[in-house]
C-alpha cells in the first residue's frame, strides 16, 4: 500500500515520511481557516451590508502589520518550533474565548461579530504561512519541488473538509459552534509542529533563533529594508502584493452576488460552505492529476501564470453574464488553482532564498504585503462601488486590469527566480581553469608589474611572464633591475632589454661585462654584440675569465649581424659546434645557442631544428619559443611532433599560437589524419583554441564527432571557452545538438553497462567500475560543456560545480536552476541523470526506455566498453575479460598486447596470461 502511495505521489519513502506531518499540519490549518471564515462571513453579513465588507478588510491589514512585528520580534529570541507552538496555542485560546463569548453574548451583539471577523482575518494569514515557511526551512528545493505537490493537497482537502463540517456543523449545532473545530484543531497542530522539528535535517540548527542571528530593533523595517535591497525579493512582493488586491476584489464580486441570490443567514453559511467543499474537490482533482505534471514539464515560471490567465476568463465571464454561476466561476478560478499549482508554484519561489532572511521576508510579504494588498482590494473597491457607485458586475472591468498587472509581475519574478537561483549556485563554483592570452592586457601587466617590487622570488616570476609574453615590449621598472642583488635577476633583466631592443642601457651594460657571475657576463656581452659594433673578441682578450660557451655565443651573434663584417658560413660552423656539444659542458653550449636563435638572422634552420629535437627539456624549450619568435614555418612540424610530451606541451602550443591562421591549414590535416599518433591529435584543440580564431574554431567544430573520445573532450573544452570569449560568433546548433544527443545516449549507455556489470566481480572496488566511472565522469564534463556552447546566456558552469557539492541545498539548487532554464525536451533527459534522488536503477530503467533496447549479459557490456574509444574503459574491459575468464575475447586481447597505449597494453597482456592459465587448468582437469 505504501508502495502504491509512492508511485502515485511520485515521492520516495523518505520524503513520504518527511512530507506527511506538514501535509497533516496544513490540513487542519485550512480546514480551520474555511470553517471560521464561513462562520464569520455569515455572522457579519447577518448583520453587515456587503458595502462594509472593505472597512474590515482595511481594518485586519492595519492589525496584520501589528501581528506581523510582534511575530518577527518574538522570532528573533527564539527557535521556529518554539514561535509556531507558541503561536498555535494562542490561537487556539482565542477561538475558545470567541466561542465562550459567543455563546453568553446577545444576538444582537455587533461589535463582537467585528471583532471576530477581524481576528478570523490575522489567524488565517498566519497559520497558513506558518506551515509553508516550516516546509521551506526543513525541505531542499528539489525536494519540495516534488513534495509540495502533495503537501499542498493538504491545504486542499483541508478546504473540502473544512467546507463540509461547517455545513454538517452549521446544520446541526449553529454557526458559532464552528470555533470550537478550530480551536481543537490549532491544539492538535501544535504537537504536529514539534514532531516535524524532532524530525528535521542536520544543517537545520535547534538553537538558532527563527530570524537567524540579526536582531531588528524594528522588525518590520528590518524585513523592509531585505526586500528593498534585493530585486528577487521585490518581485515576490510585487507578485502576492497585485494578486491580493486582484483575489480580494473578485471575493467582493462573489460575496456581494451571492448575498443577493441567497438572502438568509444560514443559507448562505451553507452556500458558502458548500461551494468551499465542491471547490476543493475540483482543486483536489486537479492536485492529484496537474500539479507535480505541470511543475515537472513547465518549471515554476510558466506555472505563475495559470491563475491570472484563469481569472482573467472569469472576469470576463462576470462582466458578460452577470450571474452567481458566473461569479462562482471566478471565485473558483482563484480557490480551486490558488491552492493547488499556483500555492505550490508560490512558495517554491522562497527556496533560494537564505533560510534566516526567509523567516524576516516570508512573514512579512505572507502577512503585511498580502493585507495591504487586500486593504488595496478594499479601497478600490469602496471608490467603485461606495463612491462612484459601480455594480459588482461593473467592477470587472477593474479586476482585468489587476490581472494584466499580475501577469506582469509574475514575468518579472520567473526572470529573477532563476537569476536568484544562479547566484545561489555561483558562489560555490570553483574555476580552475585560467585562459592563457597570446598578448598582455593591461590589467595583466599591472599586475606582474607590481612584483617588480617585491622579494627576490616575486621579481623572478614578473620576468619570466614577461619572457612568456608574445610582445616584446620590457616594462621601464626592469632597467632598474640591472644592478639587483641577485645574479639570476640581473641575467633576465638583460636578455628582455635585449629582445626589445632598448639600447638606452649600453652603458650600464658595458659595466656588467665585469659581473663577478659568469651568467651575467655572457648575457651582457651578447647584448653588446646586438648594439655595439666592437668586435667581441678584443673585449674577451681585454676581460678574460669567459668560457667558451659565452666566447662561442658572442662571436656568432657578431659574425651574424648585418653588415661588413657578417660571415654567415663562420657562424654556422660555430654554432654546429655548440649544438652538437655533448656532456654538462655541451648542455650549457646548446641552452646558450637556442637562447641565440631569437636574435640571429633566419638562416640556421637545420641548428634550430635540431635544438627543438634536443633531448634536454629547458633546450628544447627555448629552441621552441624561438621558432615561434622567428615564425619558422619549416619547423611547424617538429614543433607539433613534440605536442604529447608534457614538459614541453605548454611551449609548442605558444609556439604554435604565433603563427595564428597561416598554420590552421596544417593544424586541420593533422587532427584529421587518423594514422597520427592519437597523443599527438589529442593535443591539437589546445593550440587551435589559443589562436582562436574564427579559423581555427570551425576546424574545431569540424572535428567535434571525432571517434577518440579524449580528443572529442578536448576539442568539445576549446569550444566551450572560445564560445565564452566570442559568444558573437554563430554557432552550428544542429550539430552541437546531435553531438549532446549523442552524449546523452552514450552516458545512459554506460549506466546500462554499470547495471549488467553490477555483482559481476566479488570485489566492490574493483577496477571496470573505477574506469567505467570515470569515464562517466568525462562524459558528464562532455555533457555541460556543450549545453554552455548551446545556451551560453545560462550560468551552466555554475550549475556543474553545483552538482558535484555534497550540500544537499547547493546541489538541489542547481538542478533546479537547470530544470527552470533548459528547454523541456532537454531537460526531461538531462535532470534524471544528475539528480541524486534519482536513484542508479531509475536511471538503468530509463536507459532502457530511451535507448529501446537492454544489454542481454555481461559478456554483452563488456564488448561494449571495448568498441569504446575511450583508454580508461578500454583498458577496464580487458581487466574484466581476464578476469572473468572469457575466452572469446582471447582475439581482442592479443590486438590489444600490441597497442602503443601502455596501460591498455600491460591490462591486455596481463588478461591474456590469466586466461592461458584458466586454459590450462580446464586441460588439466579435461585429461584427468
Amino acid at each position: 500500500m505504501l508502495s502504491l502511495a509512492q508511485r502515485v505521489l511520485g515521492l520516495n519513502g523518505r520524503e513520504l515520511r518527511r512530507a506527511f506531518p506538514i501535509f497533516a499540519y496544513l490540513f487542519l490549518t485550512m480546514a480551520s481557516s474555511v470553517a471560521s471564515k464561513a462562520a464569520r462571513d455569515a455572522l457579519f453579513l447577518d448583520r453587515y451590508r456587503a458595502i462594509d465588507l472593505p472597512y474590515v478588510d482595511i481594518a485586519i491589514a492595519v492589525l496584520v502589520g501589528f501581528a506581523a512585528s510582534l511575530y518577527i520580534w518574538v522570532g528573533h529570541r527564539t527557535n521556529l518550533r518554539n514561535l509556531q507552538v507558541g503561536s498555535l496555542v494562542f490561537f487556539a485560546l482565542n477561538s475558545l474565548f470567541f466561542w465562550s463569548w459567543a455563546a453568553l453574548a446577545s444576538s444582537e451583539s455587533g461589535t463582537l461579530f467585528i471583532l471576530i471577523y477581524i481576528w478570523v482575518g490575522v489567524f488565517s494569514v498566519l497559520a497558513p504561512s506558518q506551515v509553508w515557511t516550516l516546509a521551506n526551512y526543513v525541505l531542499t528545493t528539489r525536494e519540495a519541488k516534488r513534495s509540495f505537490g502533495f503537501i499542498g493537497s493538504g491545504a486542499i482537502l483541508g478546504w473540502i473538509v473544512g467546507g463540509f463540517v461547517t455545513r454538517a456543523g452549521v446544520s446541526r449545532f449553529g454557526t458559532q459552534n464552528m470555533l470550537a473545530f478550530v480551536s481543537l484543531a490549532l491544539f492538535t497542530c501544535a504537537g504536529i509542529v514539534v514532531m516535524i522539528w524532532r524530525d528535521r535535517p542536520d544543517y537545520v540548527g535547534n538553537d538558532t533563533p527563527a530570524s537567524g542571528n540579526v536582531r531588528d530593533r524594528f522588525p518590520l523595517w528590518g524585513a523592509i529594508r531585505l526586500i528593498r535591497e534585493s530585486a528577487y525579493l521585490k518581485s515576490i512582493a510585487a507578485l502576492i502584493l497585485i494578486a491580493a488586491v486582484t483575489t480580494t476584489i473578485a471575493g467582493w464580486q462573489f460575496k456581494a452576488i451571492a448575498k443577493e441570490a441567497v438572502p438568509g443567514t444560514d443559507e448562505l453559511a451553507m452556500f458558502f460552505g458548500t461551494f468551499n467543499m465542491i471547490a476543493g474537490l475540483m482543486s483536489l482533482l486537479l492536485q492529484l492529476v496537474l500539479t507535480a505534471r505541470v511543475l515537472r514539464t513547465v518549471g515554476v515560471g510558466q506555472a505563475l501564470f495559470i491563475v491570472p490567465t484563469a481569472m482573467l476568463m472569469g472576469s470576463t465571464g462576470v462582466l458578460l453574464l452577470g450571474t452567481l454561476v458566473a461569479a462562482a466561476a471566478l471565485k473558483a478560478s482563484d480557490q480551486v488553482l490558488r491552492y493547488s499549482i499556483d500555492k505550490a508554484t508560490v512558495e517554491l519561489l522562497y527556496l533560494p532564498v537564505p533560510a534566516s532572511h526567509t523567516f524576516r521576508v516570508k512573514s512579512f510579504i505572507d502577512t503585511v504585503v498580502y493585507r495591504f494588498g487586500d486593504a488595496g482590494g478594499g479601497l478600490v473597491v469602496l471608490l467603485f462601488a461606495a463612491v462612484l457607485g459601480w455594480s459588482a458586475i461593473q467592477i470587472s472591468v477593474i479586476v482585468m486590469g489587476f490581472v494584466l498587472m499580475w501577469m506582469s509581475a509574475a514575468y518579472v519574478a520567473r526572470r529573477q527566480y532563476i537569476e536568484n537561483l544562479r547566484e545561489s549556485i555561483h558562489q560555490h563554483r570553483v574555476d580552475a581553469e585560467r585562459a592563457s592570452m597570446p598578448v598582455m592586457d593591461r590589467d595583466t601587466r599591472s599586475l606582474i608589474t607590481s612584483r617588480l617590487k617585491g622579494t627576490a622570488k616575486e621579481i623572478a616570476y614578473a620576468l619570466s611572464l614577461f619572457e612568456l609574453a608574445h610582445d616584446r615590449k620590457a616594462h621601464p621598472a626592469v632597467r632598474g633591475l640591472l644592478h639587483h642583488e641577485e645574479p639570476a635577476i640581473r641575467q633576465q633583466a638583460i636578455r628582455l632589454l635585449a629582445r626589445a631592443g632598448d639600447s638606452s642601457v649600453k652603458d650600464q651594460i658595458e659595466e656588467l661585462v665585469k659581473d663577478p657571475d659568469l651568467g651575467v657576463r655572457t648575457e651582457a656581452l651578447i647584448y653588446l654584440t646586438e648594439f655595439d659594433p666592437t668586435d667581441p673578441l678584443q673585449r674577451i682578450e681585454a676581460l678574460g675569465e669567459f668560457e667558451d660557451f659565452s666566447i662561442q655565443a658572442a662571436i656568432v651573434a657578431f659574425l651574424a649581424k648585418p653588415g661588413d663584417t657578417q660571415n654567415i658560413e663562420a657562424a654556422k660552423l660555430l654554432l654546429s659546434r655548440m649544438v652538437y656539444e655533448q656532456g654538462e659542458k655541451g648542455r650549457r653550449a646548446r641552452l646558450e645557442a637556442a637562447r641565440l636563435m631569437q636574435i640571429l638572422p633566419d638562416m640556421f634552420d637545420r641548428e634550430m631544428r635540431a635544438l627543438v629535437d634536443d633531448d634536454d627539456v629547458e633546450v628544447a624549450k627555448t629552441a621552441i619559443v624561438a621558432v615561434g619568435a622567428l615564425k619558422k614555418r619549416a619547423l611547424i612540424g617538429d614543433l607539433i611532433d613534440r605536442l604529447a610530451e608534457p614538459a614541453l606541451n605548454e611551449s609548442v602550443v605558444a609556439s604554435l599560437s604565433t603563427f595564428a591562421d597561416r598554420v590552421v591549414g596544417t593544424l586541420r590535416d593533422y587532427l584529421n589524419d587518423e594514422s597520427m599518433r592519437a597523443e599527438v591529435r589529442r593535443e591539437i584543440p589546445k593550440v587551435l583554441e589559443a589562436i582562436g580564431s574564427a579559423a581555427a574554431q570551425a576546424v574545431l567544430v569540424e572535428s567535434v564527432l571525432d571517434r577518440d573520445v579524449v580528443l572529442r573532450y578536448h576539442t568539445i573544452a576549446a569550444l566551450n571557452r572560445l564560445g565564452q570569449e566570442h559568444p558573437e560568433r554563430p554557432t552550428d546548433r544542429k550539430l552541437i545538438e546531435s553531438v549532446l544527443a549523442a552524449e546523452i545516449m552514450g552516458h545512459y549507455r554506460s549506466y546500462q553497462v554499470l547495471g549488467t556489470l553490477g555483482g559481476a566481480l566479488s570485489d566492490s572496488a574493483n577496477p571496470i567500475e573505477h574506469g567505467l566511472r570515470e569515464s562517466m565522469e568525462k562524459e558528464t564534463e562532455r555533457i555541460f560543456r556543450l549545453l554552455k556552447i548551446l545556451y551560453p546566456q545560462y550560468d551552466l558552469h555554475s550549475a556543474y560545480v553545483g552538482l558535484q557539492s555534497a550540500a544537499p541545498v547547493v546541489h538541489d539548487n542547481a538542478v533546479e536552476f537547470m530544470d527552470s532554464v533548459l528547454p523541456p525536451e532537454v531537460r526531461q533527459v538531462i535532470i534524471p541523470l544528475f539528480d541524486r534522488e534519482v536513484s542508479v536503477g531509475a536511471r538503468i530503467a530509463a536507459a532502457n526506455r530511451i535507448l529501446g533496447s537492454k544489454l542481454g549479459d555481461r559478456e554483452e557490456a563488456i564488448e561494449v566498453m571495448a568498441l569504446s574509444q575511450d583508454p580508461w574503459l578500454r583498458a577496464s574491459s580487458a581487466y574484466a575479460m581476464g578476469e572473468l575468464r572469457l575466452t572469446r575475447f582471447a582475439p581482442t586481447l592479443d590486438r590489444w598486447a600490441e597497442d602503443p597505449d601502455p596501460l591498455l597494453r600491460a591490462t591486455a597482456i596481463d588478461a591474456r596470461e590469466k586466461l592461458r592459465h584458466a586454459a590450462a587448468a580446464a586441460a588439466g582437469v579435461d585429461a584427468l
